[in-house]
């Protein structure tokens, strides 16, 4: 049920009292999980390792709970009014799935997405809500599943638009699923310890659903996996097509990928008119018709070098495997691709390689990537985003307040501003709003501790590209500026 809506401009008490407290416990720590994710960079003995990593993951427990806790109750106190845009649905999927590979890859799990049709239709609807369902879904799917992958199905319809969110978890009994979608509640004391939290994520998924008019399903039996199925009723919209995939002429083969990166990268081959061809690895057979082969990282190095001969290989790593790029050419590879795969970058690159194009190359450590300015208050949070980026060839300016801001961005001509929403003086909402009228075009990331859809939609109003919420993994936000700056095409990024 929706509550009406106050005047502008007016807030309700409780809703000041949840972004208050949101922001001041938020702050902290995202400044001890920066702080332990730089730490776990640099050289550790390995108890030290093992200290840090606790760390991080009772840090990571505390801020899902709260994130929770307060969406939750965000959602007693707030008016609930809906926007409508206009969406790619395959872009929304992968921006979630790109943000969450970390923690897949951290803890040992493949993650992708697959897409039913490309192009796909966009739709209207609210997709900062359908975000914030996705988020919290594949979150969930990553938390309760040990080994294997978690894997993010696109499927457009008619009536609207269908995400399924496949694991390889250990299941749920058909008793057990009516009991969900309730609130402070858990399907076993098993899962609770194991999650940590207090049972609300799912809660908030089926408020939000409810909400958007749709419905959301759950299938799988134990020791099987789980799918869970959110359809919304959402009307197409006409924005062109942003994954129109070119025809490819070619046989792919596929040649020990994990799991749900090879289904993603299937579907992709096909919608692209390709022939992919599973290669058993055990054997080594390469069938003589097979044009690029596309290589897990994971694969012994004999297997890898024993492939690469019988066909042009691009080896599909992670990103934090980017440091392995040199040695894997050492072993005949063509190129490379980063997981989770984007249908538009494997069919370009598998293009090039069996045209016979140059390889794909990367320089030790990008240098002169560019000039970033980092806009908070927040001295360790400063500190942690300038390192992170100095560390990937940025050179960094760090203003502590929208004044300032504007006044460095002036003086110095960014490549790209880390705006923070929260701060002194003058905001980041009303310094990207003067930076926008005076004429700049320059990329502007907004980053918050809190993120949600109000927040978001204000964001890009203001005039920021992308919003993103508090902590980023170091990685993360390298990944990130090299991406807005365009140093990723300079380097051959994926």
């Amino acid at each position: 049920m929706t509550k009406s809506p106050l005047p502008p401009g007016e807030h309700r008490p409780q809703e000041t009292f949840l972004a208050a407290a949101s922001h001041e416990i938020r702050t902290p720590l995202n400044g001890i999980l920066g702080t332990v994710s730089l730490l776990l960079e640099t050289e550790l003995e390995p108890a030290q390792r093992e200290y840090a990593e606790a760390i991080r993951l009772s840090g990571s427990r505390l801020l899902d709970l709260l994130n929770n806790v307060l969406d939750y109750a965000r959602l007693d106190a707030s008016a609930i009014e809906l926007e409508t845009e206009a969406f790619c649905p395959v872009r929304l999927g992968r921006e979630v799935m790109e943000l969450l590979s970390p923690r897949a890859h951290a803890a040992g799990l493949d993650i992708a997405a697959r897409a039913s049709v490309l192009p796909m239709p966009s739709y209207s609807g609210d997709a900062g809500r359908i975000r914030q369902i996705l988020f919290n879904l594949v979150g969930n799917a990553l938390k309760f599943t040990e080994s294997g992958a978690v894997l993010l199905d696109i499927c457009a319809h008619e009536d609207g638009l269908e995400y399924r969110i496949i694991d390889t978890g250990p299941g749920i009994a058909p008793e057990d699923r009516e009991r969900l979608f309730e609130a402070f509640r858990q399907t076993s004391r098993q899962d609770a310890y194991k999650d940590g939290g207090v049972g609300l994520g799912l809660a908030i998924v089926k408020r939000l659903t409810d909400l958007l008019g749709g419905k959301i399903e759950v299938t799988g039996e134990p020791g099987l996996g789980t799918c869970f199925s959110v359809f919304l009723p959402l009307e197409k919209a006409d924005l062109p097509a942003t994954h129109d995939l070119p025809v490819l002429d070619a046989v792919v083969g596929i040649a020990g990928l994990p799991p749900a990166t090879c289904l993603s990268t299937t579907a992709a081959l096909i919608n692209a008119s390709a022939r992919p061809v599973r290669i058993d690895v055990s054997s080594g057979y390469v069938p003589p018709d097979v044009d690029v082969l596309l290589i897990g990282a994971e694969q012994p190095e004999e297997t890898v070098r024993a492939l690469a001969r019988k066909a042009p290989a691009l080896i599909v790593l992670r990103p934090e495997d980017r440091g392995a790029i040199a040695r894997f050419k050492a072993m005949g590879c063509a190129g490379w691709l980063v997981r989770p795969l984007r249908a538009s970058s494997l069919i370009e690159r598998i293009f090039v390689v069996k045209t016979g194009g140059l390889p794909v190359e990367e320089p030790e450590k990008l240098t002169g990537a560019g000039r970033v300015l980092i806009a908070d208050d927040n001295p360790v949070n400063a500190m942690i985003a300038r390192r992170a980026l100095e560390s990937a060839g940025f050179t960094v300016t760090v203003a502590s307040t929208g004044i300032e801001a504007l006044e460095a961005a002036k003086s110095m001509n960014p490549a790209l501003v880390l705006m923070d929403l929260r701060m002194p003086e003058m905001d980041g909402f009303e310094a990207m709003r003067q930076l926008r009228a005076g004429g700049s075009d320059v990329p502007v990331i907004a980053v918050s501790a809190e993120v949600n859809a109000d927040i978001e939609r204000q964001a890009r109003t203001a005039g920021a590209n992308d919003v993103v919420a508090k902590p980023i993994e170091p990685q993360a936000l390298r990944t990130l500026a090299i991406k807005w700056t365009g140093a990723a095409e300079k380097a051959g990024a994926a």
